[in-house]
């Protein structure tokens, strides 16, 4: 059916969901800036979202160097709470032609 990633040395996507002392939301991001953190490499994007928490971060990268950013972030005086979800491959799909033969389809 599918294959579950097996290497540690495979790029793998995780999600890190932030939740942010009230009102500091401006304030945490500006800290991410100054310190660098959201122009890294493995961050795929920021999102500032409405719910139970406040940032998703998209990651993607090596396992190591990814566990390193994660600290780096969580040392935030501003973060309250995360909850870290890694993503695993276990379907071997090709989405980029699934989406192509959605696309025809479609047409």
């Amino acid at each position: 059916m599918g294959e579950v990633r097996k290497s540690s040395s495979e790029d793998i996507r995780v999600y890190v969901l932030m939740e942010i002392q009230p009102g500091k939301e401006g304030d945490f991001a500006n800290d991410l800036l100054s310190k660098g953190l959201i122009l890294d490499s493995k961050v795929e994007r920021l999102d500032f979202v409405h719910g139970y928490f406040d940032f998703i971060v998209a990651l993607k990268g090596k396992l190591v160097d990814i566990d390193r950013l994660i600290i780096e972030l969580r040392k935030s005086p501003f973060i309250l709470k995360t909850q870290t979800l890694i993503c695993f491959e276990m379907f071997n799909w090709d989405w980029d032609e699934i989406k192509a033969k959605l696309n025809e389809e479609k047409n």
